[in-house]
């Protein structure tokens, strides 16, 4: 079967099915994604304790409970980039780490294939220590007193055959799984969060931590906001795999507010679940923070939730993770690509919990993130939408150097480099965060500005690098004519 010239695979992507494409383009037959699936998989991506664990940090900024949870709101805004781009995948039916060659180039776009594969790694290792925490706390409700060594081998294992059998499997079968953890994670956070409510004294805790000065308010506001933003900014190098399964007919507009609005909306309501629970204690463990006020039964039914944000925020970061290994050059199928970094990530996770704790350098990793990500997802996203979507599929996997369409210069485009960065050196300026201090950041008392500025200013870079290139090329077009 055939559209057009392109090779259609009948049933290529069902559920509990071998999903049979990768990292290459989605013919238009076997689109089989519905806007109601991209609603209940955004929900079930975003309950996860990262979210809470953030919210927390609000509150640890020394915010007044109203502006953390204002910071909250904010920070959460940074959603419209991943819908954004969700936009142009849908257009291109290829993953990101694919049709970003044609901004950076076929060899430059290597790094950031890299990058993005390690960054996936991190998180699926987070992730994972999240899940053998929650398992642990788990086995001793049930009566394991010490689970020591075997607990977390078994915790480690028993979310490596889940988190890893789904995404081997694929995108429909991801699909399914996510629809219940989406509506059995969010009731049970629902329950939680309610009776949580009822334990907060408002009246005592509405102006608690707050500031002394306006200036360091202001400062200590937009950083929160800043580690709000961090996590959806981290989906940038990701985020869009998920919906190219959508028709390329799907109007624009359209994929742009299912995933706003399901992604924004339920990371909103966990961040605030963070910031309101931080002003009970401390909730830098976000598992046994919440331990001491809560019953016993809704405790466990609170240990099941978190387990099942973990699998649910997993298993789409292992999936495209296989996409990203497959850009970078590993010439394997995809589910080979995705058990090998289900592998490597389960052996990190086993070092970190068995040999050494260098759990602090994941969480720099990611502190330092928005530096690249935000850089990167505005040098693509500009491209995407001056492509209007259209990325030749053929030309985008093509072996021709300097005859290619997207080889640019020496495999390079310069435009996509310069932009970058020009988005990088912004946001190192600008950040604050545990491992590095911008010094303009620093100056303005330690407000942090890079998830305002990094991507933006990649965007109008390459906007403008692209532009003047193009002006430039069309004398000599019209001489050759």
């Amino acid at each position: 079967m055939r559209d057009g010239d392109e090779q259609v695979i009948p049933h290529s992507n069902e559920a509990f099915g071998m999903e049979v494409r990768g990292f290459d383009h989605i013919p238009e037959p076997e689109r089989n994604m519905t806007l109601p699936q991209v609603d209940l998989f955004w929900v079930a991506n975003s309950v996860n304790l990262f979210s809470f664990a953030l919210g927390a940090l609000a509150i640890a900024q020394g915010l007044s409970l109203g502006m953390a949870l204002a910071a909250c709101a904010v920070g959460s805004i940074a959603y419209i980039y991943v819908s954004l781009g969700s936009v142009i995948a849908v257009r291109a039916g290829l993953p990101v780490s694919t049709f970003t060659r044609a901004s950076f180039g076929m060899r430059g776009n290597l790094l950031n294939s890299t990058l993005s594969w390690l960054t996936a790694v991190a998180f699926e290792v987070i992730n994972t220590i999240f899940g053998v925490e929650a398992l642990l706390a788990l086995f001793q409700l049930f009566g394991w007193s010490d689970p020591g060594g075997s607990g977390k081998l078994l915790a480690v294992l028993l979310q490596l055959l889940l988190c890893g059998g789904i995404a081997v499997l694929g995108h429909a079968t991801m699909v399914w799984f996510q629809r219940y953890f989406a509506v059995l994670v969010s009731a049970a956070l629902i329950a939680v969060f309610a009776f949580i409510l009822g334990k907060i004294d408002f009246q005592h805790v509405i102006g608690s931590h707050a500031l002394h000065s306006s200036s360091a308010t202001v400062a200590a506001f937009i950083t929160a906001a800043a580690v709000i933003a961090s996590n959806p900014l981290s989906f940038l190098f990701n985020g869009a795999d998920w919906v190219r399964y959508l028709p390329s007919t799907t109007r624009g507009p359209t994929v742009f507010w299912h995933v706003f609005w399901w992604s924004y909306l339920p990371s909103l309501g966990l961040t605030m679940m963070g910031a309101l629970s931080a002003t009970l204690g401390d909730m830098s463990d976000p598992v046994a923070g919440l331990k001491p006020f809560m019953p016993g039964w809704l405790f466990i039914i609170y240990i099941f939730a978190v387990v099942g944000g973990s699998l649910a925020n997993n298993v789409p970061t292992y999936y495209s993770s296989g996409l990203a290994l497959q850009a970078i050059g590993l010439k394997v199928h995809r589910n080979v690509a995705t058990g090998i970094d289900v592998v490597v990530s389960a052996i990190i996770a086993l070092y970190i919990l068995f040999v050494q704790d260098f759990s602090s350098v994941l969480n720099d990793f990611i502190a330092l993130l928005v530096v690249w990500v935000g850089p990167f997802g505005g040098v693509w996203i500009c491209d995407g939408f001056m492509r209007h979507g259209r990325i030749d599929f053929r030309a985008i996997h093509s072996t021709a150097r300097a005859s290619g369409r997207y080889w640019g210069w020496n495999g390079l485009n310069l435009a996509g480099y310069a932009a970058l960065a020009a988005g990088m050196i912004t946001a190192a300026m600008t950040m604050m965060s545990p491992l590095y201090n911008g010094p303009v950041a620093v100056a303005l008392g330690g407000t942090d500005l890079s998830w305002l500025l990094g991507l933006p200013v990649s965007a109008f870079v390459y906007y403008g690098l692209t532009r003047y290139s193009e002006r430039r090329a069309q004398p000599a077009n019209l001489a050759a004519d």
